[in-house]
């Protein structure tokens, strides 16, 4: 008997601090190096858009805010009067934040145990940025001087630094797999991976990192993904043309192989990858091939302007909501230019061309 009385305390006593309750409450102290007055916002982003979360009324360079978090989440500081964004990955407990008004770099935040692990990660990963920097700057100066072959030569070196980059990337989330910044970091880059590595990345994060927002953006992009992976039949959408008329992707695709290309005016790649496309366009078109332009554009008069200037003759949609464009959202677009080939028989055959 003894030993049941025993044995139903231990079991207790672990229940008992298993149900804990966690400490979910932050107070994040704001302060600029110049006395400035106005508001701030507390503030995220969600699906290509800025959410407003708090306020506060500054004075003297100085806020404070409160409130409740139940895992630790990448949230922005938005100081009105200096134009600023602070990125902060916000946890429980006291957080202090010293910005420096004209040195981005010299802004400080403590408190944050989730920020210290991102700010290590952000370290490391600066070492390719850096690099990538330097190696654009050549090949702009190649550009700009007409030296073809130099800038081709270093448009190669750029792309083993994002390959290694990547693959950097990859390696850190699946090593630290128990890191609270980890699912923020493989979805900000989850537009670089295949479903199979991001299924690996995900089925590697312990299970105390479910409850991440961002841990579950990852599974429902996973899932969004799958629906669009190779091999898998189109899925249909219609929007409208430059002459507010509906077009259908089942229809415009019948009997062809239809390059689907996910663009904007606004994005210089997708520009420079335009004459490709037209070029692409002309060998193929007789021969079955046909390209369909969805745009991640807002601005009804720059997008139908940039299909004027780049000779872009096919047809083309959008719904002018930008990166909340439902053809995009469809097809697990998250970066941009990206496009998907369908054959004719309607099956996705290649992805990013």
């Amino acid at each position: 008997m003894k030993k049941l009385f025993y044995a139903l305390l231990a079991v207790i006593f672990i229940a008992s601090c298993t149900t804990e309750k966690k400490d979910t409450h932050f107070s994040l102290k704001v302060g600029v190096d110049t006395l400035v007055d106005g508001y701030a916002y507390l503030q995220k982003r969600a699906a290509g858009q800025w959410i407003k979360l708090d306020s506060a009324v500054m004075i003297d360079g100085a806020f404070n805010m409160q409130g409740e978090i139940a895992f630790p989440e990448m949230q922005y500081v938005n100081i009105d009067n200096i134009k600023r964004y602070v990125p902060v990955f916000l946890d429980a407990g006291e957080i202090v934040v010293e910005v420096i008004k004209d040195d981005r770099e010299a802004t400080t935040i403590s408190g944050s145990p989730a920020h210290e692990q991102y700010e290590l990660f952000e370290a490391k990963l600066s070492v390719y940025n850096d690099r990538m920097r330097s190696i654009y700057e050549e090949y702009r100066i190649a550009r700009d001087s007409g030296l073809v072959e130099v800038k081709d030569s270093l448009s190669l070196v750029m792309d083993e630094v994002y390959k290694e980059e990547t693959a950097f990337i990859k390696e850190y989330v699946l090593k630290n797999n128990t890191n609270v910044t980890s699912p923020y970091i493989a979805y900000g880059n989850s537009y670089s991976w295949t479903v199979a590595e991001l299924d690996s990345v995900i089925n590697n994060f312990d299970l105390s990192l479910a409850e991440s927002p961002d841990y579950k953006l990852l599974a429902d992009r996973v899932i969004v993904l799958k629906r669009v992976d190779i091999g898998q039949p189109l899925l249909d959408f219609s929007q409208k043309d430059t002459n507010n008329i509906d077009l259908n992707l089942t229809e415009l695709s019948k009997g062809k192989y239809l390059l689907v290309d996910f663009w904007a005016a606004w994005c210089g790649p997708c520009r420079a990858e335009n004459p490709n496309i037209v070029a692409c366009y002309a060998d193929f078109y007789e021969k079955g091939f046909d390209v369909l332009g969805v745009s991640f554009d807002q601005d009804r008069e720059k997008w139908i302007q940039a299909i004027h200037d780049d000779g872009l003759i096919w047809n083309h949609v959008s719904d002018l909501q930008g990166w909340g464009n439902a053809a995009g959202k469809l097809y697990g677009i998250r970066s941009v230019p990206s496009s998907v080939l369908i054959d004719p028989d309607g099956i996705i055959i290649a992805k990013n061309l």
